[in-house]
């Protein structure tokens, strides 16, 4: 098994001592280093203990470094947390855990350096113990040691595979993650990276894509310390040869630290996050500009992964963040990262003088607008319970409040082909955990989208209600416009792309008809109250007036007369042969028979011969024969007409 273990603490506290103590590999690698004696650069051992491959980094502990030391002790399994026997608690002491704490790393060995210079072993460690006191660390056994005699290294190599032994298992449905915190290029090898993998497997061959820069590369060889591999693992010191990846150069996009490796159509970068963002209760000492409090607005530093990128902080509820606070917070980059949900990071003063607060995202594809709504703190809220568990990250972004001018309306859909953007996990168990939801009905599947049960509901209530309420607005319509109703659900916060999949919804269950439009399955035309006399009125002198009615603007004059005509002609009262040809509904039927009639009896005849039996004028019986044409009924030969079938009356 591969694991991660790193040191952290202060300036000349023996981190580097320890690590070549352990191994037999000085890290400081650097000229400077060696001359100066103090480690400016991230440093890499490696050790066997029994059944467990340990790849170690060794951090600087200088203030001046501190960027370099938070990017490497981000995916660290173990932490030494080292405190010198000779010197005590010292300031970056306490930033050093500040940053294991802010980054969730919380399996931490307390490792008491130099102890063969301490004038009072047992003293010392009291001191030290002292200081741990109100910190993550308050309960943690301290380890002494000594890297110049050999004193305690075997106890402190049980502890660290003690908690080897006691790691959860690697995720094994995350995608593999290579956080870049070397890039270089050997003679005739081309591009080379390192960085500690996360998530499933990588082998030679394998296309990659670099974030933020979207290059994509292949690998031609994978290395651990110095050593070709088929794969690597997650937990490993990986080292990848991308010949066809160049290096991040001045005004040239490229590969260097700070940048991400990871399969090609998972990640894209992100400039706007939402996050929980927390403040260590004590001061760093010597550190004013950490002191204060972080101001809303503020320009910070965000540590994530390898990369350090300047942000604005926007704080939810509140104007500025104390010392011991916790709360919500929106972080504007002044350039996109690959951040995932869950992922945790640091944040640090503009200046670069310490160490502000740390946190974790929990909605990477962010937006301005809303941030300070109650319904995205509901959400925000949610998120929290469990940010690392992707039954939990789909059911929290289903629960999102739609951008829209109604306040409280429950969110929402996702599409099920990408559920929730920029998570750890791989596509395949998205989509089986979205399956598993659907059946426990958690979740609804409807065509290429998931949707909350409760926004489902009350969505097609909302759609049916429109139907209904047009009904009782205009009782004399036999429907609603398919796009006046369009409308109305977009209007209601109802995306279009769900649209066809409610009226689907509706007509399948009977609640709907379609009838040149949406109409309710029990829907009657009636007509308003208003206009009962005026319709009453109208029907009566089409009836008296037979076959000779008065032109359609004299029986019509006005909108109330019109619109009561019209609901005559829908409910069928009325037959409309064309707009300028109306017949009472009994006189339209009885002239239908007759002209029927006499054909079958002539065998044929032509439009005159069938107008002057009939004692209709061609006004009518004209647009009357097109009609019996066009159902079927008579059949039209030059002048003639003969019926299709002699059985057929109609």
């Amino acid at each position: 098994m591969h694991i991660i273990l790193g040191t952290a603490g202060h300036i000349d506290h023996g981190k580097s001592s320890l690590t070549q103590a352990l191994t037999g590999i000085d890290p400081d690698r650097l000229p400077e280093e060696k001359q100066r004696g103090v480690t400016i650069e991230l440093g890499f051992a490696h050790l066997t203990l029994e059944e467990f491959e340990i790849g170690l980094i060794d951090v600087p502990g200088h203030a001046d470094f501190i960027n370099n030391m938070v990017s490497g002790v981000g995916a660290l399994d173990i932490a030494l947390f080292i405190v010198a026997a000779d010197d005590g608690w010292m300031p970056q002491s306490e930033e050093h855990l500040q940053i294991l704490n802010y980054l969730g790393i919380d399996n931490v060995i307390v490792v008491l350096t130099k102890s063969d210079l301490a004038e009072d072993l047992e003293f010392t460690t009291e001191l030290v113990k002292e200081e741990l006191i109100g910190t993550s660390l308050e309960h943690a056994s301290i380890f002494p040691v000594s890297s110049h005699t050999g004193d305690g290294l075997d106890a402190l190599k049980a502890e660290i595979v003690k908690r080897a032994r006691d790691l959860a298992t690697s995720p094994k449905h995350h995608i593999p993650r290579l956080h870049v915190d070397r890039a270089f290029s050997p003679k005739g090898a081309g591009t080379v990276v390192t960085g500690t993998l996360t998530g499933q497997p990588l082998s030679a061959g394998e296309e990659l894509i670099s974030l933020p820069e979207a290059l994509s590369a292949t690998i031609r060889k994978v290395q651990n310390h110095q050593q070709s591999i088929d794969s690597s693992v997650s937990g490993m010191r990986t080292a990848l040869n991308l010949p066809d990846l160049p290096l991040k150069q001045r005004g040239k996009p490229g590969v260097g630290r700070g940048s991400l490796l990871t399969l090609p159509g998972h990640l894209e970068p992100v400039s706007t996050i939402d996050v929980t963002l927390t403040r260590a209760k004590r001061e760093v000492s010597g550190q004013s500009a950490t002191s204060r409090a972080i101001k809303n607005t503020e320009t910070v530093v965000l540590h994530h992964g390898t990369s350090r990128i300047k942000a604005r902080v926007i704080l939810n509820d509140r104007s500025k963040l104390e010392l011991g606070d916790s709360c919500f917070a929106q972080l504007r980059l002044e350039s996109p990262i690959p951040a995932c949900i869950g992922d945790r990071f640091v944040l640090r003063d503009g200046g670069q003088q310490g160490t502000l607060a740390g946190g974790a995202v929990l909605d990477p594809s962010a937006q301005a607008r809303g941030f300070r709504t109650p319904e995205r703190k509901a959400f925000l809220e949610l998120r929290q319970e469990h940010p690392e568990q992707l039954r939990h990250i789909i059911l929290s972004e289903l629960s999102k409040s739609p951008a829209s001018s109604q306040p409280g309306k429950v969110g929402g859909w996702v599409s099920s082909c990408c559920p929730v953007a920029n998570t750890p996990f791989t596509r395949e168990h998205q989509q089986k955990t979205c399956e598993k939801l659907a059946k426990e009905k958690k979740l609804i599947s409807r065509g290429e989208f998931l949707i909350a049960p409760k926004w489902w509901k009350e969505s097609v209530g909302e759609a049916a209600q429109l139907i209904d309420q047009w009904h009782r607005s205009h009782p004399d319509a036999p429907s609603l416009p398919l796009n006046q109703w369009r409308s109305e659900l977009s209007s209601h916060s109802i995306p279009s792309q769900l649209h066809d999949i409610i009226e689907d919804h509706l007509l399948k269950s009977g609640y709907i008809k379609q009838q040149d439009g949406l109409a309710h399955e029990n829907h009657s035309l009636e007509l308003p109250d208003r206009l009962v006399s005026i319709g009453n009125s109208l029907l009566k002198k089409y009836q008296d007036a037979g076959l000779e009615p008065a032109p359609r603007i004299d029986m019509a004059p006005d909108e109330s007369a019109k619109q009561a005509l019209q609901f005559l002609i829908r409910s069928g009262q009325i037959t409309e042969l064309d707009p300028k040809a109306l017949l009472a509904a009994d006189h339209y039927q009885s002239l239908r028979h007759k002209v029927i009639d006499f054909i079958q009896g002539q065998g044929q005849a032509t439009a005159g011969e069938i107008r002057e039996a009939s004692g209709a004028s061609r006004k009518y019986i004209m647009p009357l024969l097109e009609s019996l044409d066009a159902e079927g009924i008579t059949r039209r030969d030059g002048d003639y007409r003969s019926l299709a079938h002699t059985s057929q009356r109609g």
